[in-house]
Formats: structure tokens, C-alpha cells, sequence
């Protein structure tokens, strides 16, 4: 299989298939990602697909067993055979045999994709949460819109919402309201308790931790930083359940209450995210949603059989995947 650009206009796409722009590789050598990556290159039109395969030999191989199947063609004019071989795999076997091959390939490669998808979220599923129910203070980074903070109680509820800016001239009103949610925080917990805060991971979030570490010291509570992965937070906050549970917050604010209830228990709110957005799988959005949606269910009935559940402060999702009950 070869792959070459499209294009030498688009930036965009050169820099995102700069790997495959002049790609060469057997077909059956090539790795999952490098198959996965040049159908969606092809379907984005940002490089051509091309087999190269040897004509000759495959003329010789069809002839060859065409003799084999049926001894009675031997009685043709080696002539007439030759030339209805080198039509029919010129016109029809060529093409059909190559695009057969690439989709069983694709297949493959989904399959495969498939099951790390199943494998990462078992695992991300049944992560350790933490030791006991604590309150925990949790922060969605951000630049200009701000850092989203929420401070969650022991089983996950809402205790504050509130969006912190910190850059500029607003510093240091978001450093007083910073430090004012970790003492709001602190007084709920015991004296000797360190403050736990999930951050979440994506942008902003070394100038994150380090405002977090400069307000910390300047107000004399020590926290103990979590990273948390965030992927799919903002999808969840403007999911339908997320809008029942916060119907007068916007969802820019309430993304933050995903990335702590993560850190208290993954397994109770990784279930609410849907499965494209959680970021565990390869190339998860070129897989079928259906099976996708059907992986996470299943996986997720498995994690909670192993591990069970707490019917008194679980949410209706977690009761849903426990087996044997329905809504």
C-alpha cells in the first residue's frame, strides 16, 4: 500500500498526514494506527491511497490454478487463456481483490481498535477512588474564560460553584477568591487534613497548579494536588442529565464537577460520558457508535458486578448497569 498528499495547498492537512504523504508499507506489515490513520486521510481527502501490486505473478498464480481446478482448459490456445486472464485482472480482479483485502484489513484494524477501547476503559473504570469520602475541591484550568471551580462533599453532591479569573489585573481578586474556597474548603475537614483538589489536565493546567501552589502558601493550608484526565467533561456538562442536575448553571461552569466526582469514584461518573469523548480508544471516532455505546455498557455491567455498588448514594446511571435491574 502507498499513500501520497493531495494537496501541497493545505497546511492543515500536510502537517496533520505529514507521516503519509510519501508512505510506503506491505499491506500486511502495516500497524493498526497506520491503517486507521490513511482511511481517515482518504476519507478527509487529504492523501490518495494506491496498491502496488506485482501483475505478472498474479497472472501466473490465476493461470496456474485456473489449470488445476479445471484440467480440461489445458486443451485452449495458450494464447486465448493469457489474454482472458490479463482482461479479467485488469479490468475486474485488480481493483476488486485490492479493495477487498483493504477492508478486511480495516476491519482488522477496528476490531483490534475495539478491544483496547474495552481493555483502557475496564481499566479507567476500575481505578482506585480515594480511600474514603472526603470533600475534595475541584478546578477546570483555563486561560481567558478562567478556571471553572466546584467544591463537591463526600459523596459527590454540590456544595459551591464558582469561575475564578486570574490573569492581568485580575489576579489578585482571583487569587483572594481562590484562597476563600480552600479555607470554605478547610472548615468542613478535619484540622490535620490536607485539602484535596483534582485538577483537570488539559489547558492551563501547570498555571493551574501553580497558582493553586502560590495561593496555598500565601493562606497556609496545605493541598494535595490530583491530575485528573478531563477528557469528555465538557461533553457530559451539556448532556440532557447534566442540565437536569444544574438546570440554572451554564456548562462551562459545571465541567469542573465531572473532573472531581472522577477523582472521588471514576467508576460512578466515567459511565455518564459518552463513549467517542473519553479518549481511551484509537481512533474511536471512526468506530461504530453503536458498538461503541454497546462496549462501554457491557464493561461497565462488568465493573460493577466485580466491584459493587452503594445503593444509598449511588446515582441512577450506576444503578442501571448493576445486573438484573432496570429502570
Amino acid at each position: 500500500v502507498k499513500t501520497t498528499s493531495c494537496s501541497d495547498d493545505d497546511d492543515t492537512a500536510i502537517n496533520k498526514y505529514r507521516n503519509y504523504q510519501d508512505f510506503s508499507c506491505l499491506l500486511v506489515r502495516c500497524k493498526d494506527f497506520q491503517v486507521l490513520a490513511i482511511r481517515r486521510g482518504v476519507q478527509q481527502k487529504a492523501i490518495k491511497i494506491a496498491f502496488d501490486v506485482d501483475g505478472e505473478k498474479m497472472k501466473r498464480t490465476i493461470q496456474w490454478k485456473v489449470r488445476q481446478l479445471h484440467p480440461w482448459m489445458n486443451r485452449w490456445n495458450g494464447q486465448v487463456m493469457e489474454d482472458a486472464i490479463q482482461d479479467a485482472w485488469s479490468r475486474l480482479l485488480r481493483r476488486r481483490g485490492t479493495t477487498r483485502l483493504w477492508m478486511l484489513k480495516c476491519k482488522e484494524a477496528e476490531e483490534r481498535a475495539m478491544q483496547v477501547f474495552q481493555d483502557n476503559l475496564r481499566d479507567a473504570l476500575l481505578a482506585p477512588p480515594l480511600p474514603r469520602p472526603l470533600h475534595v475541591l475541584a478546578v477546570d484550568p483555563g486561560f481567558k474564560a478562567g478556571n471553572k471551580c466546584a467544591i463537591l462533599g463526600p459523596n459527590g453532591n454540590v456544595v459551591r460553584l464558582e469561575t475564578i479569573s486570574y490573569l492581568g489585573s485580575q489576579r489578585a481578586n482571583g487569587m483572594k477568591r481562590l484562597g476563600e474556597l480552600l479555607q470554605n474548603v478547610k472548615s468542613m475537614m478535619n484540622n490535620d487534613e490536607q485539602v484535596v483538589v483534582a485538577l483537570g489536565n488539559g489547558s492551563g493546567s501547570q498555571e493551574g497548579r501553580a497558582l493553586l501552589e502560590e495561593v496555598s502558601n500565601k493562606v497556609g493550608i496545605p493541598i494535595d494536588i490530583h491530575l485528573v484526565n478531563e477528557a469528555g467533561a465538557s461533553v457530559w456538562s451539556v448532556t440532557q442529565a447534566a442540565k437536569d442536575e444544574f438546570p440554572n448553571e451554564p456548562p462551562s461552569a459545571i465541567a469542573a464537577v465531572s473532573i472531581g466526582r472522577r477523582l472521588q469514584n471514576p467508576l460512578h461518573d466515567l459511565i455518564k460520558v459518552p463513549p467517542k469523548s473519553l479518549g481511551l480508544g484509537m481512533y474511536q471516532h471512526d468506530l461504530s457508535e453503536k458498538e461503541l455505546d454497546e462496549k462501554l455498557h457491557l464493561t461497565s455491567v462488568d465493573a460493577v458486578a466485580t466491584v459493587g455498588v452503594d445503593i444509598n448514594t449511588c446515582s441512577t446511571e450506576i444503578l442501571q448497569k448493576v445486573p438484573g435491574l432496570t429502570k
